[in-house]
Order: structure tokens, then C-alpha cells, then sequence
């Protein structure tokens, strides 16, 4: 039974959301607003490695733990008024269920003088590729997570300017921030255009920020035949940074210390690009292939170095004066290295799905690989959607060379079934 005030919490949310769509409704008049309610139930079961290097720590993670989520969401329009509300509980093994109320987005679209303003919270993603998004600066959102939740958008003001065959927009994300704890939570200033020439949609971004500097950006999409489409996309930025272990020489003290047990490097003008395309036939089969270079991704280096101070710690077991939760708790921490958004600092993804034409069933293949160090993780997918309904289920598996960074992930894999119904 969850406690009270758990099932509190849940019920204002559910009730807040609906107020909102109700009042915001009734202040729009007859056919002003427009708002859709979905319900969504999504549970996972993870499989443990049980012979991981981080088995010491693994207890003080969520690694193995099966998990549900049910989410009551909220997704309309009432005059310049935008919503995205979500109610969501989860439980995980072994912890007891959480509510969570969030404002994913909540924008409102102006015009002064003529000019067109948005301001609010809003999703803010952009960029041309499936697997990895090296001009998404803004929202920086991860890709190919199992059933993932709604993204959460971002504070935001915009002066937006739309032609026929373009826009631009000067977008100030997070005001009044400097640099936060996550890099999508800094104040920043970018400018993104969008110019359609002929059968190419061309992107291009730039953005300043205290963490990073400049960032510059452009991307690409052209459909060359009904067939075929074809994609890249580049980034180049003044700094960036990324998450390694400590170095071979680090004292015993040293690696004992959650804290310490990861550093954050600087990089100094990483760059990130990627190249991809699609070929689909008359009959929902398609191809996709997208392969990818991440300057601030981990090189095969660092996971090695990873698993050996894993070694170490776990060697450290037993021995006079060395606390065990001392080990797992610096073993713990050093997994999360696995939180960053890109693995592999070298990728390929190749994909292979089919839709039924008629509508209704859809399957999917992915093979995600590391071209570095030989890691590779496999999803496939099963789907069938109606005009209400929409039921997902699926298994994805990590495996490779021992030292590599897929392989060496505290799971070897997961199982999912996702169920969604829109009223």
C-alpha cells in the first residue's frame, strides 16, 4: 500500500492537471482550446550482471532493479496558451513508490510590433539524426533510452521570425542562471535558423554559455528519391567536458573516496559530427545506418581504466583498516560514468524496422556499436497502435569485449511492455 502522503501528492497532481485543462478551456471559448488525455502504464525487468566488476557497489545503485511507471498526461492548446502536464508515479525494486507532478512544457506564443515572442518553459530538441544529436545544445537529450519518459522542457524567452522557406529564432534559455549543475540548465543565448532549399532542410545553431563557450553548429537532411533520405550533422565547440576515472596513480585514500572516484575534464575544441541515412520501400521496410564521431564521449581507454579500479577496490575487501562500505561506496559512484549521454566515442547504429502499410503492427531491430572498443547493445522492439490504443514490448542486450564500455554495464539487459490509451 503506498503511504499517504504519496497518494497525496499523486491525487493534487492529477487534480491540478485537470483543473488547468478545464479553467484554461472554459477561458478560451467554443473551439478555442484543445487538449488530449493519455494514460500510460510502462514496466521494465533488468537482469543483473551478476559477475560485474562493480558487484561490490552494486546494492547502493539502481542497476537490476525492476521498475513500472504510470503516467496520466495532460497535452493541449488553449488560445496562445501550450501545455504538457504529466502526474507520474514509479516504484522501483526494492524502494517504495514516488508521485511526481511536472510542467514538461508550459509556453505561451505573443506578438509585440509586429514581431513574434514565445516565452515559458518548452522543449527545446533540434537536430536531424535518430542516434546521437551532436547540434541538440539546448535540450541535450538523450537518445535511444528504453521507453523514456516525456522530456522536461526548458525556461525559456524567444524572438521567433518565420518565413516561407525559413525561420530563425534568438532563443535565452534558463534566465538569470549562470552555470548549473547539468549543462541544460545554464543560462544561455543561441540562435538557431532553419532554411528549406529545394529537397534539403538545412539547420544551423549558435550558442554561448559559461560552461562551453561558443558552440557552432549545422546540419543537414535531403530526400533525394521517394526511397532514399540522407543526413549528417557537425558541431564544433570552444570547450567541452566529460567524465573519467581517476588516473592509474591514484593513491588507495584516493580510491576509497566516493567523491573521488570520477573527475570532470575540460576538453579544449571538441568536436562532433555524424552521417546517416534511410532507405524505406512501398512495403514499411526500412534501413537506416547512422555513424558518428563524439569528442567528449570516453575513448576505450577510459573504460579500461574504469573496470581496473573496480579491481582494485574490490581487492581492497578484507583488508585491515579498509571499511567495506568505504569499497562500495566508491564503487557505486564510479558507475556513474555509465549516466552519460554517449558511450561511444566512435558509434554505429544500423536499424532495420517494418510498418505494417495498412497500419497497426510495426517491428523494429537496432544494433548499437562502438567502433572503439568492440561493445554493442541490441533492441528489438514489437509494436501495435491503433487510434486510441498503442502497446509496445521489447528486449535489449548489451554485450562485446570484456573491457568495453557496453559490455562492462552492471546488466545485461531488459525487458519492457508499454501500454498507452488517449481519450
Amino acid at each position: 500500500m503506498k503511504p499517504p502522503y504519496r497518494q497525496r501528492r499523486l491525487l493534487q497532481g492529477l487534480a491540478a492537471t485537470l483543473g488547468v485543462a478545464l479553467s484554461l478551456q472554459a477561458g478560451a471559448g467554443d473551439g478555442a482550446a484543445d487538449f488530449g488525455w493519455t494514460t500510460r502504464l510502462v514496466a521494465e525487468g533488468h537482469e543483473l550482471r551478476r559477475d560485474s566488476p562493480f558487484a561490490a557497489g552494486l546494492d547502493l545503485t539502481s542497476f537490476g532493479r525492476d521498475r513500472y511507471r504510470i503516467e496520466q498526461e495532460l497535452r493541449g492548446r488553449a488560445g496562445p496558451v501550450s501545455l504538457l502536464l504529466t502526474a507520474t508515479e514509479s516504484g522501483r525494486e526494492g524502494a517504495r513508490p514516488d508521485g511526481r507532478f511536472v510542467a514538461n512544457e508550459a509556453y505561451a506564443d505573443f506578438s509585440v510590433g509586429g514581431e513574434r515572442f514565445t516565452v515559458g518553459k518548452k522543449v527545446l530538441s533540434g537536430d536531424v539524426a535518430y542516434a546521437f544529436r551532436p547540434i541538440d545544445v539546448l535540450q541535450r537529450e538523450s537518445r535511444l533510452q528504453v521507453m523514456p519518459a516525456q522530456l522536461e522542457g526548458i525556461p525559456m524567452l524567444s524572438w521567433d521570425n518565420f518565413s516561407v522557406d525559413g525561420a530563425w529564432s534568438v532563443v535565452i534559455a534558463n534566465p538569470g542562471h549562470q552555470r548549473r549543475g547539468e549543462a541544460r540548465e545554464d543560462g544561455s543565448v543561441a540562435l538557431k535558423l532553419y532554411r528549406r532549399a529545394g529537397a534539403a532542410d538545412l539547420h544551423g545553431v549558435l550558442r554561448n554559455s559559461n560552461r562551453y563557450g561558443l558552440e557552432l553548429g549545422a546540419a543537414a537532411a535531403m530526400v533525394p528519391s521517394d526511397a532514399l533520405e540522407i543526413h549528417a550533422s557537425l558541431l564544433t565547440q570552444h570547450r567541452g567536458e566529460r567524465r573519467l576515472p581517476l588516473a592509474d596513480t591514484a593513491s588507495v585514500a584516493d580510491l576509497l573516496r566516493a567523491d573521488r572516484a570520477l573527475v570532470t575534464e575540460t576538453i579544449a575544441a571538441p568536436r562532433k559530427a555524424l552521417v546517416g541515412g534511410t532507405w524505406t520501400t512501398a512495403e514499411g521496410l526500412s534501413v537506416l545506418g547512422e555513424l558518428w564521431w563524439d569528442g567528449t564521449a570516453p575513448a576505450a581507454a577510459d573504460w579500461q581504466r574504469l573496470a581496473r579500479q573496480a579491481a582494485q577496490r574490490r581487492a581492497l575487501l578484507g583488508l585491515p583498516g579498509v571499511p567495506a562500505a568505504a569499497v562500495a561506496g566508491a564503487t557505486a559512484a564510479s558507475t556513474r560514468m555509465f549516466e552519460q549521454g554517449n558511450l561511444a566515442r566512435r558509434g554505429l547504429l544500423t536499424r532495420l524496422a517494418w510498418s505494417d502499410p495498412g497500419g497497426g503492427w510495426s517491428a523494429s531491430a537496432d544494433l548499437l556499436k562502438s567502433m572503439e572498443d568492440g561493445g554493442w547493445t541490441l533492441t528489438t522492439a514489437l509494436a501495435w497502435q491503433s487510434d486510441r490504443l498503442r502497446f509496445d514490448a521489447g528486449l535489449r542486450r548489451h554485450g562485446g569485449h570484456a573491457d568495453s564500455a557496453y559490455r562492462l554495464l552492471p546488466e545485461r539487459g531488459v525487458a519492457f511492455v508499454g501500454l498507452s490509451v488517449a481519450y
